[in-house]
């Protein structure tokens, strides 16, 4: 919870310099952190509960870990809330910069604030690296420093992968061009937890003339040097877990796995989440011959086709309230191994609510778990 190691899929360990938050989107709604630290209200972890706290004995833990690793920023915060103050924000990226041996993933759904304190900061840079140009020796001009400066002004921290939280398209739409107006090495989605369809395409701005794999390809000129940025370089993919948790659509995570696999973008699914994909109809005989055993063998094989079937479906099917899209879960009226001449329309999934652990994280049979290079 504070700076350790993890079990989420997509990272080695934590680092939490800041915790809290507030809800901005229904991505919040069912917050593992807000449960986490209203569950450990009043302890060191998490003194205010949930509110916004800055933790400074944290903030330069990256020192003293020797064993490089990827690190989820803020796994119980935002770094780029409100409440966080510029200065800790360059506190954080200062300390993120000095230890290139880890790479940090930062995620947030203040997507304008993260804009803005990047590229404010890689102005800064630039400035810096032009004032060596006024130099009055050329021993000054083209001294270590000099190049290093030029060098870092051209190309954001390799170890720094920047990423948006989008759940459904009109998050994806706010988020992902900001996303791509921010320089970043990586930039990331975490489309998680999914609650509706997402077409990538519609998202994602032109930043550029060139066009690259699908998506949009950026290119940043520095004189006679030419950086060049992939638009979307990395996007996760997962259900929603916990109490009250909202089910996805088998179709919106196999949507986005295409779209990666057109684009050649690292594709990562995280999990299903509190829901998952089950069978229509579990047979228990063959039709054609009928039940051969005793009404006990009988009442056995329709408890073990239940423990297997869906019991819900996922239309797809969806209506508007407070400026957003609920999608429609209806349960089951029959049994699975009551289904046989039923058929399930067009658009509509077989779910079933597994828990997290035996949804697992297989998506139509294979582990997605792609990393950007």
């Amino acid at each position: 919870m504070t700076t350790q190691n993890t079990t989420i899929e997509w990272t080695d360990r934590t680092w939490n310099p800041v915790t809290g938050c507030t809800k901005v989107s229904p991505g919040c709604d069912g917050c593992y952190a807000e449960n986490i630290a209203h569950r450990f209200a009043g302890t060191k972890a998490f003194p205010n509960g949930f509110d916004v706290t800055l933790h400074e004995d944290r903030v330069n833990a990256p020192y003293r870990w020797k064993k490089p690793a990827r690190v989820f920023v803020n796994s119980m915060s935002d770094l780029f809330h409100q409440d966080v103050p510029d200065l800790v924000i360059t506190h954080v990226f200062d300390v993120m910069e000095a230890n290139p041996q880890h790479t940090f993933q930062v995620l947030t759904k203040r997507h304008a604030r993260m804009r803005s304190f990047v590229q404010q900061r890689e102005a800064q840079r630039r400035e810096y690296a032009a004032k060596f140009d006024d130099c009055p020796t050329e021993a000054m001009r083209n001294s270590p420093a000099a190049k290093a400066a030029r060098a870092r002004a051209v190309t954001p921290p390799a170890n720094i992968w920047l990423g948006v939280s989008v759940e459904n398209q009109k998050w994806a739409d706010i988020r992902i061009p900001a996303l791509l107006e921010t320089p970043a090495a990586v930039r990331f989605l975490s489309c998680e937890p999914l609650l509706g369809p997402i077409d990538l395409k519609q998202a994602v701005r032109t930043m550029g003339s060139e066009r690259g794999h699908g998506l949009t390809m950026s290119f940043v000129h520095a004189g006679d040097c030419c950086q060049k940025f992939h638009g979307i370089d990395w996007v996760i993919v997962g259900g929603e877990s916990g109490r009250g948790a909202r089910a996805m659509h088998p179709a919106w995570a196999r949507a986005l796995r295409d779209q990666c696999a057109s684009a050649d973008v690292p594709f990562f699914f995280k999990q299903w989440g509190e829901w998952g994909p089950a069978p229509f109809i579990v047979r228990v005989c063959d039709p054609e011959v009928g039940w051969q055993g005793t009404d006990e063998e009988l009442a056995a094989a329709k408890a073990d086709s239940e423990a297997q079937g869906a019991t819900h479906v996922h239309t797809g099917n969806c209506w508007e309230q407070d400026g957003e899209r609920r999608y429609e879960v209806f349960e089951m009226g029959h049994k699975p191994w009551s289904l046989e001449r039923v058929g399930l329309p067009d658009g509509m999934e077989a779910i079933r609510r597994w828990g997290k652990k035996r949804a697992g994280r297989e998506l139509d049979g294979q582990v997605h778990d792609a990393f950007p290079a």
